[in-house]
Order: structure tokens, then C-alpha cells, then sequence
């Protein structure tokens, strides 16, 4: 029996998550940067066009929490129950216009796709204040072919992870969290068939028989000519051309990091089908530069699925941000994808991520506002530290709160909130020492120290 056999599917699905991740972490390094002109990336190092810290992620993956969050508490399986694309879109617009879920409390990079689908959105459902979302969809990806960016198969992940027991229903849902805001039939079989080989390596296939070419992969679960039976909506020939191995034989530069969701899924099979481990293949895969970070988030969440956590270095995954919240969405996939009803939350994800909203509103609302210009703009240190310190009796009101614990039923739950509580603590003060610095060393340059006095 091969090692990758006995993996478990709780450490596949972290892998996955955290591959996604760290990946495109390990990408930013490098993102933009044509091939060969740059050092190469041998760990994680931060950096990159967004000076970002190592652990740091993107739109990648703050996309993939939304996602993730979007889903969850959502009644699955359900065949009648609309995708919750209302939901996703309006976490995804909450991250555009406030740094919901980023890694520095920023909206600091995002798609045209993404962004021209958001706009849409968010003047509809503005004018309409929501009810035209009751029972619609909410699906604003442009179908244009030349709007097939990679932008909604790099968040993917969320989708096989959680569904992966009804194959034919993670599918479905990958074509339809796509839609929301990448709606070409490029990216929606993208997504389709890459959920596709996602919940393979959650199954414990091997990579010979995810990445057959005479066969594109079915996972267990559906019938054997899946891909081609008459039920079947046909694959883009495009598409179809790297599902059959087109990446087994082309190598730089006709292997492309690029924003084209068929070039970027087609990197990361190549950089995954070439190398034998998780590191091997995240560098391999993040060395191409260009869309480094994109094409590694989406190597990262088939490779973590099929090699597993402890494929992953150490090294690195203590370094990615925000990971109390990060584990306790995976700890939440993985018990709702267990469950035939997923109707209803845990209480440990219920108060961890009412920690991270509570936090992340006033983070966002006050202290990171008042840092950037605007007529309320942090004048005085005092100012500053009196923010500081409401935002730590919101945290202190929750955390130090009998009430506040009296639905966790065991006392080991409640060890494990506050434990992750106290993570997503000290991720948010250490952004807020940021923004100090950045106010600093402002002031510094503009009216002297800031101190005490007005300015």
C-alpha cells in the first residue's frame, strides 16, 4: 500500500485548505515577474509586488474563506435549495470594500473579472435593498470567453472539500459558485473538472489514475463515463486538451503562469504530474513567476489533498495568517461533510467566527479607517490607543464572559475557543502595530513626530 493511501481524509482536507493557502503565499514573492528573471523561491519569504509578510495570502485566498464561509450553515445537498450565491458575493464585496478575511486588512489586489462582477452586484442589490436576491440567483460572471480568467477556480477548494461525499452535487456547486463571478464555459468546466480530481485525491487515488490521458478522472461516486455519457454538458476542446495530458509533455514556455484559467490550471497539473512531494511541486509551481501566487494556490489545493498536511513544512504552516480561523473553518468542513444534515454549526466555528467579525468590524470601521486620510484621521497618539484599547474590551466582553459560553457544551470546546480566539487576537494587534508604524513614520514625513499634539 502506498503511503498516499493512508492518509487520512481529516489531514487531506487540511492539506488541501492550507495548501491553497500557503501557496499562493509562497507565490507573491515572485507575482508579475517574467520566468528566469528573478531569484528563484526556495521557502516562503514574502516580499513581492505587495510587501507582504511570509504566510500572507491574497485574493486567492481570502476568496476561498468567503467561499467557504458562504457554505457553511448553508442547507446542502439539497437539490431545491439555491446555491447561496447571494451570500458569497456579499462576503466577496464585504473583503472588496472593507478587507473582510484579507491577511493585512486590505483589499489590495483584485481581478477585473472579480471587480466588474462586484459593481454589478452591489448596484443591484443596493437598488433593490436585497429583495431582488430572495429567490434569485445571484450569478454576475460575465460568459464571454475572453473574460476566462482563473479567478474562480484559485478559491475552489471549499467546494469538493465540503461535498466530496455526492460527487455529482460538489460538481453542480463548483459550476455555480463560478458563475457568480467568472461565468464562461472555460471557467466553469475548469472548475467542474478540477473538483473533479480534488475529491480523487481526497479518495485516495492515485496520481497514475487522476492524471490518465487516455481517460479524463471520474471520482468514485459516478458512473465510469461520466465525462462523455449523453447527460454530460461537453468539455471546451481547450479544456479537454490539458484534462488529456498536454502538460505530461510541454515544459516553459509553452507552460504559461498566466491570468487564463485553462494556461494556470494546466501550470499547476504540470508542476503536480513532474514532481513526487508537496514542497517539490509548490516551488515548481510558483517559480514560473508571472501569476506565481494564483497558479500556486491552485497546485496547493489538489496537491495538499493528495499528499496531506504533514506533506506540508512546518516551517510554513505556522507562518500563515489568521490560521486560528483558518483551522477552525477546516475543523467545520470537515464535520459538516460528514453529516447528511449540514443545516446547523458547531459551536466551537459559531464563536470562533463571531470573534473574527466582531474584531474584524471595529478593526475595519474605526481603526483602519481613521489611519487612512480622511477628516477623522488619527491626529495624537492618545486617540490611537484609546481605539486600541475598545478593541480590546470587545474582545475581553466575549472571551471573559460566563454567558457568553453557556451554549459550548464541553469544557475542552471552550478551551479550544479561546485558544483560537486568542490567535486571531494577537493577528489583528499585530496589524494595528502596523498601522502605527505606517501613521508614524506619515506624520513623521509630512509634521514631525506623531505624538500628543494636533496637527
Amino acid at each position: 500500500m502506498s503511503l498516499t493511501n493512508q492518509i487520512s481524509l481529516s489531514d487531506r482536507i487540511s492539506g488541501s485548505f492550507f495548501g491553497l493557502l500557503l501557496c499562493d503565499s509562497l507565490g507573491t514573492a515572485v507575482e508579475c515577474q517574467v520566468t528566469g528573471s528573478f531569484e528563484p523561491v526556495t521557502t516562503l519569504r514574502g516580499g513581492g509586488k505587495y510587501r507582504l509578510k511570509p504566510g500572507q495570502f491574497t485574493d486567492d485566498g481570502s476568496m476561498a474563506l468567503c467561499l467557504a464561509i458562504a457554505l457553511l450553515n448553508h442547507n446542502n445537498n439539497d437539490p431545491q435549495t439555491l446555491h447561496p450565491s447571494t451570500v458569497q458575493m456579499n462576503l466577496y464585496r464585504r473583503w472588496y470594500e472593507s478587507g473582510y478575511l484579507s491577511s493585512n486588512g486590505l483589499c489590495f489586489d483584485i481581478g477585473i473579472t472579480v471587480r466588474t462582477a462586484l459593481n454589478k452586484f452591489s448596484t443591484e442589490y443596493d437598488r433593490t435593498d436585497g429583495q431582488k436576491f430572495l429567490n434569485a440567483d445571484a450569478y454576475y460572471g460575465s460568459t464571454k470567453s475572453k473574460a476566462s480568467g482563473n479567478g474562480s477556480l484559485m478559491r475552489l477548494a471549499p467546494v469538493p472539500l465540503l461535498y466530496h461525499r455526492n460527487p455529482q452535487y460538489a460538481l453542480d456547486e463548483a459550476v455555480n459558485s463560478s458563475k457568480t463571478t467568472h461565468g464562461s464555459q472555460l471557467c466553469l468546466d475548469s472548475c467542474r473538472i478540477y473538483a473533479a480530481l480534488i475529491i480523487g485525491a481526497l479518495q485516495g487515488a492515485s496520481k497514475e489514475k487522476l492524471l490518465k490521458s487516455e481517460k479524463m478522472f471520474v471520482p468514485e461516486g459516478l458512473p465510469s463515463d461520466y465525462w462523455t455519457n449523453e447527460t454530460a454538458s461537453p468539455i471546451d476542446p481547450s479544456v479537454m486538451t490539458v484534462m488529456t495530458g498536454s502538460y505530461k509533455h510541454r515544459n516553459p514556455p509553452e507552460i504559461k503562469a498566466s491570468g487564463f484559467v485553462v494556461d494556470a490550471m494546466e501550470a499547476a497539473l504540470w508542476a503536480f504530474y513532474h514532481t513526487d512531494s508537496f514542497e517539490e511541486g509548490a516551488l515548481k509551481a510558483v517559480n514560473l513567476g508571472d501569476d506565481a501566487d494564483t497558479v500556486g494556490a491552485i497546485y496547493g489545493m489538489l496537491a495538499g489533498a493528495y499528499y496531506g498536511i504533514n506533506a506540508i513544512p512546518l516551517e510554513w504552516l505556522e507562518k500563515c495568517s489568521f490560521q486560528g480561523l483558518v483551522q477552525t473553518i477546516i475543523d467545520e468542513i470537515l464535520i459538516q461533510s460528514q453529516q447528511s444534515d449540514m443545516s446547523s454549526s458547531s459551536g466551537v466555528y459559531k464563536k470562533v467566527l463571531q470573534v473574527y467579525n466582531d474584531l474584524a468590524t471595529f478593526y475595519s470601521g474605526t481603526i483602519k479607517r481613521r489611519v487612512l486620510p480622511c477628516p477623522k484621521q488619527y491626529k495624537t497618539s492618545q486617540q490611537f490607543d484609546e481605539d486600541i484599547a475598545q478593541f480590546q474590551t470587545i474582545y475581553d466582553n466575549m472571551l471573559q464572559s460566563t454567558e457568553w459560553f453557556e451554549d459550548v457544551s464541553t469544557d475542552n470546546d471552550k478551551q479550544l475557543i479561546s485558544n483560537r480566539s486568542e490567535l486571531i487576537l494577537k493577528e489583528f494587534l499585530s496589524l494595528i502595530e502596523q498601522d502605527r508604524q505606517t501613521l508614524s513614520i506619515q506624520y513623521s514625513r509630512s509634521f514631525g513626530p506623531f505624538s500628543d499634539s494636533q496637527h
